[in-house]
């Protein structure tokens, strides 16, 4: 069973497409694969043996790694960070100062405010300047709806691109534009002891996966069909902002489905400096044995 980080979406349309072209099966495995319940759910899921394999952002589960579960990374799926702050124009905000007295939506995702903690302190600002509102998967009707004048967390090529379908005209203020690191943002993660007894089988998930992903990315008409069978089930999707958000995700997918030792270290550094994880972890503790 494996957890998505979310609804199926252009991020995870790897797995969605090797479930349609049977790469799993060729690998020998079956695969079921769903949303967590909340956004922050996915690597609690995986932890506690509620799902075998799950992909979740890079910041989650170094936060959960510093907490003590035996995780491990066994991939990478999206190999550069996607995490924006994002208002839309008329809106008179210009820069993050002037989110002072404004609402912040986030997914709720746990290091999404922490992360956000320190953005505002580079504008001065401090969360208690802020209101933080936890919307979970409705980043973008929330927005539009004007239920929060900025959204934090979702994604410039996701809900950026989405809004920009619809109409809408987004100000993205992307993760270096923030002083956020590059990292690589979307993993897949395993239990430790899993890994360690099957490890051949996270092997030929990530292999199948891969060629998922492959596939996708050469075929995007066939990668959409799959998409659009699955997002019926998402209040925030249509084929408009599918199609949109896959043509800005495509080049972001990794290459080699490989977990990059020099972001992952370059974020540990950064969030062990801010204070955000209290052990600065060494690579050879979060990566699958193949992976260091």
């Amino acid at each position: 069973m494996v957890t998505l980080d979310s609804y199926p979406d252009a991020e995870n349309v790897g797995v969605v497409v090797a479930k349609e072209r049977g790469f799993f099966a060729d690998a020998g495995i079956r695969v079921w694969a769903g949303r967590p319940a909340w956004p922050s759910k996915a690597v609690d899921y995986v932890a506690s043996g509620v799902n075998d394999i799950g992909l979740a952002h890079l910041p989650q589960v170094l936060i959960a790694k510093d907490l003590g579960p035996h995780l491990v990374v066994v991939g990478t799926v999206v190999s550069q960070p996607t995490t924006a702050m994002i208002w839309l124009k008329g809106s008179n905000i210009r820069s993050i100062s002037d989110l002072k007295g404004k609402t912040i939506a986030t997914a709720g995702i746990p290091y999404q405010e922490v992360f956000l903690k320190r953005v505002l302190e580079q504008a001065g600002l401090t969360l208690a300047d802020v209101t933080v509102k936890t919307v979970s998967y409705r980043l973008i009707s929330t927005l539009t709806e004007g239920k929060a004048d900025a959204i934090f967390g979702g994604s410039w090529n996701l809900e950026g691109k989405a809004l920009e379908a619809r109409g809408f005209k987004p100000v993205v203020k992307r993760a270096h534009d923030l002083g956020i690191p590059a990292y690589d943002e979307l993993v897949v993660i395993a239990r430790s002891k899993c890994v360690a007894k099957y490890p051949e089988v996270a092997r030929r998930f990530m292999a199948a996966l891969s060629r998922g992903m492959s596939t996708a990315v050469k075929h995007p008409e066939e990668a959409l069909k799959a998409l659009e069978k699955e997002i019926l089930s998402n209040p925030e999707a249509t084929p408009m902002t599918t199609r949109s958000e896959l043509k800005a995700t495509l080049p972001l997918l990794s290459k080699s489905g490989r977990f990059a030792p020099s972001a992952a270290t370059g974020l540990i550094d950064w969030m062990y400096g801010q204070g955000i994880i209290q052990h600065r972890l060494a690579f050879a503790r979060l990566a699958a044995p193949w992976e260091r």
